[in-house]
């Protein structure tokens, strides 16, 4: 079962004494961790007070959501640092959310006065999965405060004050103030419907569902949930208290089921230990009332979830996992939009026939020491230097046969490049078609390399004074200089 409503920052403390506390990266991690170490709730959501929002509120939480996607894919060591925990605390949160646990980070937002003027600016930078809309101070007049004191009715050092205010002064004053804020404020769920009879103060029966009415017409029309809170259930409550709050929580589920709102379960948890808590008594009542999907806020939506897979579950889930999963462009998992990077990689490489970065990279040039020019000469028809993948195999065969069937086309670019300008130009203008032709054209270029070669160091030995020839020239190797010394020696005897 989803829980939605739990607070990373602690206990209450006595009123006077609450002040803003920052989130912090570890904070919210070990939130989670300790729920996936017992592997309970499955899916939970942090939504602290307003009174208690900082300004390094929303960097915490962006910063805890990184190393939440850095643990689920696997990155221990990315985890542990960005949300500065150990190892083994990214280990246990990895394995949770690799067993299919999910985590959102929401804000419980009332009419507290201690809150901050700006305090809907920094959820609104924290980019809340969810908001949890809640009254927990009503304006009455006090006796020594005077009117339009703000009175924190659940709070168990103002329950003095019950005996001033009515239950059913209470229960209008609060109703008044809650649909207010539910149409007019953002909200998501409905924080716990029933807070006012904390202190076993209830209206009249007939009022109470009056109330439940006009709540749930509100939610339907707006899209919002109702949560069943279980703090209530699990602290310390007479019998007779926890019995009617049993009973009103049931027809609630049932209106709203009748009405197609939404239902939310909130453990209300202040610690972790009490994460989930008293789960197993709400289950009845949603088996009783035959409810088997609850909400999950997820990125501003409620998402539904299945407290029992059914045969319309089964089906989609083998539906999913029929259709081939495309991975992402990095070990992560994650695609490249996710994770702030370009797109222009993945599209490259879709235009390149599917071959990755590896497979279609720089090949060596063949070698080769009879070659003349710097240009590498042609692969021989039939035979590849390439790398390929099988799915480049289509465009390889379609490849070698092309080169198959034009075998002259690699000699000409050959003999275009290794021909001499100053020789025979009116050959190489010409353009046969026929392969003895340009096989006959070929081999003059050949026979007269060695001596062109020799006529260029005799012109070279002419030119350059003797104490120069033995210091070796760009390229020309040693023997070649020696050759050349020992020709104008032989020269000089001649004069």
């Amino acid at each position: 079962m989803p829980d939605v409503h739990g607070h990373a920052k602690g206990e209450h403390r006595p009123y006077t004494e609450e002040r803003p506390i920052a989130y912090s990266a570890r904070m919210l991690f070990l939130w989670f961790y300790h729920a996936c170490r017992r592997q309970s709730p499955r899916f939970l959501m942090v939504a602290d007070h307003a009174n208690y929002l900082t300004f390094e509120d929303p960097g915490a939480v962006n910063t805890v959501r990184r190393a939440l996607k850095l643990a689920e894919a696997g990155d221990l060591l990315g985890a542990a640092e960005t949300a500065g925990v150990d190892i083994m605390h990214a280990a246990a949160v990895s394995d949770g959310l690799r067993r299919g646990m999910r985590f959102s980070i929401g804000a419980e937002v009332d009419n507290d006065p201690r809150a901050r003027p700006d305090a809907q600016n920094i959820v609104d930078a924290m980019r809340p999965d969810g908001i949890i809309r809640s009254v927990h101070f009503i304006p009455i007049t006090h006796p020594e405060k005077g009117a339009d004191w703000l009175w924190p009715f659940d709070n168990e050092e103002f329950s003095s004050l019950h005996e001033i205010v009515a239950a059913d002064k209470l229960w209008e004053l609060y109703i008044a103030k809650l649909l207010d804020d539910l149409e007019k404020l953002p909200a998501h769920v409905v924080g716990h419907f029933y807070v006012p009879a904390t202190f076993g103060r209830w209206p009249a029966q007939k009022k109470l569902e009056e109330y439940e009415d006009r709540m749930l017409d509100v939610a339907h029309r707006r899209g919002l949930a109702v949560e069943i809170n279980t703090r209530f259930l699990y602290r310390d409550h007479p019998e007779d208290r926890r019995k009617k709050y049993l009973e009103a929580n049931a027809r609630l589920i049932r209106k709203a089921k009748a009405r197609g709102v939404g239902i939310a379960i909130g453990s209300d948890a202040h610690s972790p230990k009490d994460q989930g808590n008293a789960f197993d008594v709400v289950i009845k009542l949603l088996d009783d009332a035959r409810i088997n999907e609850l909400v999950f806020p997820v990125a501003g939506r409620l998402a539904r979830v299945a407290l029992r897979a059914t045969r319309e579950h089964l089906e989609a889930q083998a539906q999913a996992h029929r259709q081939p999963s495309i991975p992402g462009s990095s070990i992560t998992g994650f695609s490249r939009a996710e994770l702030g990077l370009p797109e222009e990689i993945e599209a490259a490489g879709a235009r390149a026939g599917g071959r990755t970065a590896r497979e279609t990279g720089p090949k060596k040039r063949p070698s080769d020491a009879t070659r003349t020019s710097k240009r590498p000469a042609a692969p021989p028809a039939g035979a590849s230097t390439s790398r390929r993948s099988a799915e480049s195999s289509t465009s390889a065969s379609k490849a070698k046969a092309s080169r198959t069937a034009k075998p002259a086309a690699p000699p000409k670019k050959k003999k275009k490049a290794t021909k001499p300008p100053a020789k025979r130009p009116v050959a190489s203008a010409r353009k046969t078609s026929s392969p003895r032709v340009a096989a006959r054209k070929k081999k003059p270029p050949v026979k007269k390399a060695p001596a062109r070669k020799k006529t260029v160091k005799k012109a070279l030995a002419k030119k350059a004074p003797a104490r120069r020839l033995r210091e070796p020239k760009r390229g020309t190797a040693k023997k070649s200089v020696k050759k050349s010394v020992k020709k104008k020696k032989s020269a000089a005897k001649r004069r």
